[in-house]
C-alpha cells in the first residue's frame, strides 16, 4: 500500500468517524457517474470496510440519463471494475424526460432537474435495497466551491454539509472524502489506475460552478496555497458544533 494511499484511508476514515457516517450492518448506496471521485470513493469505501470489524453492505448506483445520449461513461468497463475488483455490485437505472408538469416548470434540462430526478430514483432504489445512507464522490474543493456558490448566487452562507438527514424518512447523505483534496484524487486515480471517464455533460462546461472553482478559487491558491484548505477548515468548525449538538437535518 503506498503512502497516498494510507494518507487518503486514514483521511476517509476521519470524515467517517467524526461524522458518524457508516453504522455496522448498514447498506451504503454509492452514486457512481464514472468521474474519478466516485471511482476512487468506491475503492477507498471498499479497502475501508475490509478494515473495520463491523461490516456494512456497498451497492453501486450509475444513474444513465436518456436525455443526455453524449453523457456516455463505458459502463461496463466500470461495472466489471466495481464487481470484479472492488466486489461491490453495479446497477444502472434508466432516468428520462420528466412527465411530471410539476418538474418542467421551468427546469426542463437543467442541472436542477437533473440533480432532483437523480435524487429521486436514489430514493426508490433505498426502499428497494432498505438502505438508509447514500454516499457520494465529493471532497473538499467541491464542498469550499458549493458553498461560495450559495454565497454569490444565493445571498447566504450555507455549507455543503458533509452529513446531511432528510427531514422527512430515514435517508442520510453522506460524503465520506469530506476531508480529501481533488489534486490527490487527481494522483491515486492515476497511481491505481483506476479507470474513470472525464466529465462530458453538455452543459457542464460553462457553469457557475466551473467559474467559481478556475476563477476564483484556482486563481486564490497561486497567492494563498492554503486558500481552500483554510476556507474548509473556517467553514466546517462551525457546521460540526452544530452537527454534536442537534445533528444536521434538511
Amino acid at each position: 500500500m503506498s503512502a497516498l494511499e494510507k494518507k487518503l484511508l486514514k483521511k476517509l476514515r476521519s470524515g467517517i468517524m467524526d461524522f458518524g457516517m457508516i453504522k455496522p450492518g448498514e447498506t451504503v448506496l454509492l452514486g457512481v457517474s464514472g468521474g474519478k471521485d466516485s471511482m476512487v470513493l468506491g475503492y477507498l469505501l471498499n479497502e475501508y470496510r475490509k478494515q473495520v470489524k463491523d461490516k456494512f453492505e456497498i451497492r453501486g448506483i450509475y444513474i444513465f440519463k436518456e436525455f443526455l445520449i453524449d453523457c456516455d461513461i463505458n459502463f461496463e468497463e466500470k461495472r466489471k471494475y466495481f464487481e470484479e475488483v472492488l466486489n461491490i455490485p453495479l446497477e444502472k437505472v434508466n432516468i428520462n424526460l420528466p412527465t411530471d408538469s410539476k418538474l418542467n416548470d421551468g427546469v426542463g434540462q437543467s442541472c436542477q432537474w437533473c440533480a432532483y430526478a437523480r435524487r429521486i430514483a436514489m430514493f426508490k432504489l433505498c426502499q428497494k435495497y432498505n438502505a438508509t445512507k447514500i454516499a457520494f464522490g465529493h471532497h473538499m474543493d467541491d464542498i469550499v466551491v458549493t458553498t461560495m456558490m450559495n454565497m454569490l448566487e444565493g445571498r447566504k452562507l450555507k455549507i455543503m454539509p458533509p452529513v446531511n438527514k432528510m427531514s422527512k424518512g430515514d435517508i442520510t447523505f453522506i460524503r465520506p472524502m469530506v476531508y480529501i483534496r481533488e489534486k490527490e484524487l487527481v494522483t491515486f486515480v492515476k497511481q491505481k489506475e483506476i479507470p474513470y471517464s472525464p466529465c462530458n455533460c453538455p452543459v457542464g462546461e460553462n457553469t457557475m460552478r466551473n467559474k467559481i472553482k478556475y476563477g476564483i478559487i484556482w486563481e486564490n491558491e497561486k497567492n494563498f496555497p492554503k486558500y481552500t484548505e483554510n476556507m474548509f477548515w473556517a467553514l466546517i468548525r462551525d457546521f460540526r458544533e452544530k452537527y454534536e449538538k442537534d445533528g444536521y437535518t434538511m
